[in-house]
């Protein structure tokens, strides 16, 4: 049984309040609906099969499952005719205990509607038993690497995977989303580019209440996707912390997207930070072929990635940054964003 670094006491607590669940704020509404917009990407929030407990097969699992658990799933964009994958992590308490050779029930939505269809059961990894690296997602135990081309090929449009721990009920979830060849797709940050600040969202793990999106981000954000632009929210969080974001990213209204963390506990700051975004812009790249054509930051990290990446200085928004922007747009209100970001699109993906 691999266990994490000794960590914090301070992220041990972040850690708990952010799995057993901080008050959460009231819903913000999505905006009305543009004139000759795209429609909004689905919400895919059906409720998930039933799957009863029955047990883990090991007696250690249970040890291990006495901590809160702090499954993940990994978003991804994929391409119609690439190979499309399910990858989650499952693991408990604030050491990130890894849960190894246990059986996890998977289930797909496919297209967001109908009715769930059972993908069977896999076990998770352990340490003599590593899966190869997936879609730069290297396995350290506790994972599933799930090949959903086998039931039969994803076709374009939105879909969920629910992932469930046979042993005690516990699940994570994840979005993939395919695209069409002409997708277009706006990176963004989410610390201090789209919260209140830059160390907001400590504030409520600790108790503090969800933080506030900055006035007008969720409308920017909402323009691009009634022009059929695709959102990429990349944040240099710990990958314990996707569900609470994703939370957040829902109550304040923004618009669904794929979420990527880093796959650490630790999460990553300055050029570390930089680094990490520059990689994920990277696999965008290289799995889709795709440059985003727009990015939002406030950090100059931001800048170093969006810039390595290649996004177009133009299409470069940040937030109250002062210093070197590379040609990129400062601004201090997104409200004032709103209007040139939406374009009428002369046609929608599913």
């Amino acid at each position: 049984m691999r266990s994490a670094p000794p960590a914090t006491l301070a992220l041990a607590a972040l850690s708990f309040v952010a799995c057993a669940g901080a008050p959460r704020g009231v819903a913000t509404p999505a905006p009305p609906a543009r004139a000759g917009a795209c429609p909004a990407r689905p919400a895919c929030d059906a409720p998930p099969p039933l799957a009863l407990p029955r047990g883990f097969r090991h007696t250690r699992s249970r040890l291990v499952a006495s901590g809160w658990p702090r499954h993940r799933g990994r978003d991804l964009f994929v391409r119609a005719d690439g190979h499309q994958w399910a990858i989650a992590k499952f693991a408990y308490g604030p050491l990130d205990d890894d849960l190894e050779d246990e059986d996890v029930e998977a289930y797909l939505l496919r297209g967001c509607s109908g009715d769930w269809e059972r993908l069977g059961a896999f076990r998770t990894s352990d340490d003599d038993h590593l899966h190869p690296t997936i879609e730069g997602i290297r396995d350290t135990g506790g994972r599933v690497y799930i090949d959903l081309t086998a039931g039969g090929r994803l076709e374009v449009g939105r879909h969920r995977v629910h992932l469930v721990v046979a042993g005690d009920g516990t699940s994570a979830d994840l979005f993939v989303e395919v695209l069409p060849p002409d997708a277009r797709v706006a990176v963004t940050d989410v610390d201090g580019t789209l919260t209140s600040s830059e160390v907001a969202m400590v504030g409520e793990l600790v108790g503090g209440g969800p933080p506030a999106a900055h006035p007008g981000a969720p409308e920017a954000m909402h323009a691009l996707a009634a022009s059929g632009v695709y959102l990429f929210y990349v944040t240099a969080r710990p990958e314990w912390l996707v569900a609470s974001t994703r939370v957040w990213l829902r109550e304040r209204g923004f618009p669904p997207g794929i979420l990527h963390t880093t796959v650490g506990v630790t999460g990553a700051a300055g050029r570390a930070a930089a680094a990490y975004k520059t990689v994920e812009l990277g696999w965008l790249k290289a799995r889709t072929g795709i440059v985003p054509a727009f990015g939002f930051g406030n950090m100059p990290s931001d800048v170093a990635a969006y810039t390595a990446a290649g996004i177009a200085p133009s299409g470069s928004y940040y937030y109250k940054l002062g210093g070197d922007l590379r040609g990129g747009v400062g601004h201090d209100d997104y409200r004032r964003l709103v209007p040139a970001l939406f374009t009428p699109p002369s046609a929608c993906a599913p």
